[in-house]
């Protein structure tokens, strides 16, 4: 195996602890371990959206921060802000909680856009800028934000500028009846979100590992072809009759690191179209802007993305 898939099946044993069906959304969130992307997490309530970060950011042995995102917030809440030390006579700056490696931007659309923005310099740049003074973040700081789907009420749609930061966007669905069941029998047997350790998660991939699973994957080959796929699906969406704004290079840039750790992660030193094709929902969806004659008929983000990829013939 490589060290990605290595890294996956070690994840997956110690999050599989605390975390019961949904197994796509972990894969898709060691996808933005690996490339060091942002995830956006899309779901209702009570689809432990939060518990998969805390978990995930304990089973990768990161610090973890979170920040609930209210109409209130403000961006000096979340970056920091400068302080003034009346026994020095100067001013001193108190870091905000996004100086960590894991933060959970929780229920991100709660927060009017001025707020939201101060997240764009670190998510790009993985840096702050304060008072003049640039203070890196490390590259192992990851954003994860959720948001609910369905309730509208008090929030403000995420600037297109922001979206396109976001590596990918995964649906967390509600559980199957099985998996349910499963976790109510743990819940049963003494469960408890707050005591992850005491569920059984361990810290299973330390900082010079995951730097090892990102060179590996770093260094999967890419032939011109998947090159010419990838351009191909995305220009496919800025031609689409269904939207008004296609994929930016941004998205073919995820959809390519991406495809090269999905094939890490399958254990092969090169990318095949299915990699690709199997990204592109949730590298996309997120990134387009749909005509609203296309809403009213119904066309989804995923159906959106669907019709413009089925324009565009896989290579062989």
């Amino acid at each position: 195996m490589t060290r990605a898939s290595e890294l996956r099946a070690a994840l997956h044993d110690s999050l599989g602890t605390v975390i019961v069906g949904q197994t796509q959304v972990l894969d898709g969130l060691l996808l933005g371990l690996l490339t060091g992307g942002h995830i956006l997490l899309e779901g209702v309530p009570g689809t432990a959206k939060t518990l998969m970060a805390r978990a995930l950011a304990e089973a990768t042995d990161a610090r973890f921060r979170r920040v609930q995102f209210t109409p209130d917030l403000l961006p000096s809440d979340i970056v920091g802000t400068s302080v003034y030390r009346a026994d020095r006579g100067t001013f001193e700056f108190r870091e905000g909680p996004i100086f960590t490696d894991t933060l959970l931007a929780d229920e991100i659309n709660r927060a009017p856009a001025k707020t939201q923005a101060a997240l764009l310099e670190a998510m790009e740049e993985r840096q702050v800028t304060a008072d003049g003074t640039r203070m890196p973040l490390g590259d192992r700081f990851l954003v994860i934000a959720t948001q609910n789907p369905v309730e509208f009420e008090g929030t403000y749609p995420l600037p297109e500028a922001q979206l396109d930061r976001f590596f990918l966007k995964l649906e967390v669905p509600i559980p199957g009846t099985e998996a349910e069941a499963e976790l109510l029998r743990r819940v049963d047997r003494g469960f408890s979100p707050l005591e992850l350790r005491a569920a059984g998660l361990r810290s299973v991939v330390t900082a010079e590992a995951l730097r090892a699973a990102r060179a590996a994957a770093a260094a999967v080959r890419v032939t011109d072809v998947i090159i010419s796929y990838i351009t191909q699906l995305c220009a496919a969406t800025r031609s689409s009759p269904d939207l008004l704004l296609g994929s930016s290079p941004r998205g073919a840039i995820a959809l390519l690191q991406g495809g090269k750790a999905l094939a890490a992660i399958a254990g092969r030193d090169y990318v095949v179209p299915e990699d690709v094709k199997d990204l592109c929902v949730p590298a996309l969806r997120h990134r387009l802007v749909r005509r609203p004659e296309a809403e009213l008929a119904g066309v989804t983000e995923v159906a959106a993305v669907e019709r413009a990829m089925a324009r565009v013939p896989v290579p062989r």
